[in-house]
């Protein structure tokens, strides 16, 4: 009898963990979704049209549909990049590293590691990023950019001076690159050469 009890009781249990698992299943369906590679895709321009609205939340829960090893590079520095926005900078950089071991040329994701970086005042390590940034893309004018604020943080203005010159040679309307420029030409006494940026800039506005 004894036995009886015990066996009854054991089925009891067995099935109220096959209840809860159903129930699991039931409430997450989407966690368990198998998507064929044109759903995938029309997530993603979904997703990064609503990113580029600043719709971040609604954004961040369509990619987050797609399973982990399917997402590409952009998908990965997205996520980051809206991470980074709500103020987890954590898991942003967990997202910018998984979209690095994933591509050959992830200058975007270099790039994103030492934005959040240089935010956070670390600029010997902000620098090495941007650096491997510029190795991957040597046509991205920010990553010269924020490199060069980098050295300026660290009063070095020859070397942003030179990284700056370079942004503007890729970009040349950028006028936050020509405010620094004319910054690093007065920090290092040439004086002239900042004027005259500063001249430039008054013109345009005029």
């Amino acid at each position: 009898m004894t036995s009886l009890v015990k066996n009854k009781t054991l089925k009891s249990s067995v099935s109220g963990i096959l209840i809860l698992f159903f129930l699991f299943l039931a409430q997450n369906t989407k966690a368990f979704e198998i998507l064929n590679d044109k759903q995938v895709l029309d997530i993603k321009n979904e997703a990064f049209a609503l990113y580029s609205t600043n719709n971040k939340k609604e954004a961040l829960e369509m990619l987050e549909r797609i399973p982990q090893n399917r997402r590409d590079e952009d998908i990965f520095v997205v996520i980051g990049n809206i991470y980074d926005d709500l103020g987890q900078r954590g898991v942003a950089i967990e997202n910018f590293n998984k979209a690095v071991s994933i591509s050959k040329k992830p200058y975007k994701a270099y790039y994103n590691i030492g934005c959040i970086l240089l935010k956070k005042k670390s600029f010997e390590l902000a620098q090495e990023n941007f650096k491997m940034s510029i190795k991957c893309n040597k046509d991205f004018a920010y990553s010269y950019y924020n490199l060069a604020s980098c050295y300026i943080a660290n009063e070095q203005y020859s070397k942003a001076k030179r990284q700056l010159i370079k942004a503007l040679s890729l970009k040349a309307d950028e006028k936050d690159f020509y405010i620094n420029l004319a910054y690093c030409y007065k920090m290092l006494g040439d004086n002239k050469s900042a004027q005259k940026i500063v001249d430039s800039l008054n013109k345009v506005k005029s």
